[in-house]
């Protein structure tokens, strides 16, 4: 396991044990928004939340294309996106304030939640987190490779034929839905499962011929590794909608956090 991944598991570990010491110690008001480190969290909380409109801007605005990589923007709105809610958290001491400051709240919760489904659609589109973008033809051509190994065995049938190139097709045409990409992904699953069962019941007829119980066992490998590859053009189908359709939901409710939070900011310290 790489060091990132250690890291990613160190964070949530704190994050999620600092959220529970301080749900736990909300009645002692060992913080106050008003004064003190509490208002201190909630500047620095606030300022990250605004940072975040770094990443979208270094991908968007022409001049800012020279400013650092952009994978290096991409984990600090990843961070940020993290920290500053914890710390917006801590500064409200886990209590619902007034009317603006509850919509303020509510609003970051609501853009931080939507951040964890389109970091989890993100990872299944691309190669890990701060990865490139994974090509569709790099899925399409590697089932194509197990195709030719796998038409040989004695479980690929005409009826599984068919309902391959019915599957395939649909996902190389790229003109799918959430909904029948979720279908196809299930019926891949309930294929794989039959596969399975005819193998195994396969096999114990073949025990006393090892020539042909190693041919059948290696057919049934491509077998099973080509419907794994077909499941993955049906996941990234899947994820890549989700993706788009996130973009549609966190966008606009981003803004809306933003638009909140500044009218707090006004409203308290005016009023």
């Amino acid at each position: 396991m790489s060091k990132r991944f250690f890291s990613e598991l160190l964070m949530t570990l704190l994050v999620t044990f600092s959220l529970i010491v301080g749900w736990h110690q909300r009645e002692e008001y060992w913080l106050t928004a008003e004064k003190g480190w509490g208002y201190a969290l909630g500047i620095i909380g606030g300022t990250m939340l605004l940072l975040l409109l770094l990443y979208p801007l270094r991908k968007h605005w022409k001049q800012a294309r020279n400013w650092f990589p952009v994978a290096h923007w991409f984990r600090m709105h990843m961070i940020f996106g993290i920290l500053g809610p914890v710390l917006i958290l801590f500064h409200s001491n886990f209590h619902l304030g007034s009317l603006n400051s509850q919509v303020a709240l509510f609003s970051m919760l609501l853009v931080a939640s939507s951040g964890l489904v389109g970091r989890y659609a993100y990872r299944k589109t691309h190669r890990g987190l701060y990865g490139k973008k994974i090509a569709f033809s790099e899925l399409e051509e590697a089932f194509g490779q197990s195709k030719s190994h796998f038409r040989e065995g004695s479980l690929f049938d005409e009826t599984l034929a068919q309902s391959l190139n019915q599957i395939e097709s649909y996902l190389v045409s790229r003109e799918n839905t959430l909904f029948k990409g979720i279908r196809y992904q299930r019926q891949i699953k309930k294929i794989q499962k039959v596969i399975g069962l005819q193998s195994r019941s396969h096999v114990k007829s073949l025990l006393t011929k090892p020539t042909e119980l190693r041919h059948f066992t290696q057919q049934t490998k491509f077998l099973m590794a080509g419907l794994t590859q077909l499941k993955d053009m049906a996941s990234y189908s899947i994820y890549t909608r989700v993706f788009s359709l996130w973009h549609l939901f966190h966008l606009p409710i981003f803004f809306i956090m933003i638009f909140a939070g500044i009218t707090h900011v006004f409203v308290v310290h005016i009023y």
